[in-house]
């Protein structure tokens, strides 16, 4: 008799769970996109999921979350559906953003973490913990390594007037391998500061908001960062 009564109170329980997985959101991962001469993202996407040009994702995956920044900003995204080599492989290859198309000598890459993707950006699944860099580069000819990528960290984001804020600018190779960026400039509000031979910078602050973002020469511009003293 129990049991008999549990009955609809357990149905109902499941319709709730079911409910509430079907109803997720998609989770939004880092994603950042570096064109040759500019940024054009910055900021966690939610990964489009659906039909593309007559194929269709099920996945969160690192090409649903460039698709949502391309039409967000908007930018041009040039997709090419591929089956490639014969060994049962295909997918969406990137041909161009922001109507930029790489000459032989350059391509759109990929890394997650800070490591160059084994696989394509539309079969890498992606979390909000995932960080996504789509880079303009080019490549050694010979062991088709790209530019390293640079990253750049502050001590504090919201420091005291006058107190100092030390930033750190890390370049990564496409292992992940990580390096002082001791030719690196940190910008802050368009003037640059160079770093020491640690790839550290240290910088006082007047009030107010500032931006900062690190360049190195045959490096991948970091992401922007935002100080704001009081």
């Amino acid at each position: 008799m129990a049991l008999h009564r549990l009955r609809p109170v357990i149905a109902a329980l499941a319709a709730l769970v079911l409910f509430a997985l079907s109803a997720a959101p998609a989770m939004a991962a880092h994603l950042r996109v570096e064109g040759p001469k500019t940024s054009l993202w910055q900021a966690p996407t939610k990964p489009f999921v659906g039909t593309i040009k007559g194929h269709t994702t099920t996945k969160q995956t690192a090409l649903g979350s460039l698709i949502t920044a391309s039409r967000k900003k908007p930018f041009q995204l040039g997709l090419s559906w591929s089956d490639c080599c014969g060994g049962g492989w295909s997918g969406f290859f990137v041909s161009s953003i922001d109507h930029v198309t790489p000459p032989s000598t350059a391509f759109w890459a990929f890394k997650l973490n800070n490591v160059v993707a084994e696989s394509g950006l539309g079969s890498t699944v992606v979390t909000k913990d995932s960080n996504v860099l789509v880079y303009y580069t080019t490549f050694d000819p010979n062991t088709f390594a790209t530019e390293p990528t640079l990253d750049l960290t502050a001590s504090t984001h919201k420091p005291a007037v006058g107190k100092p804020v030390t930033f750190t600018v890390t370049q990564y190779d496409d292992a992940g391998t990580a390096s002082a960026a001791s030719g690196a400039s940190v910008w802050l509000n368009g003037t640059a500061h160079h770093v020491g031979t640690d790839g550290k910078l240290t910088f006082r602050f007047t009030r107010g908001r500032f931006s900062a973002r690190a360049t190195e020469p045959g490096a991948i511009r970091s992401q922007r960062l935002w100080v704001s003293a009081s």
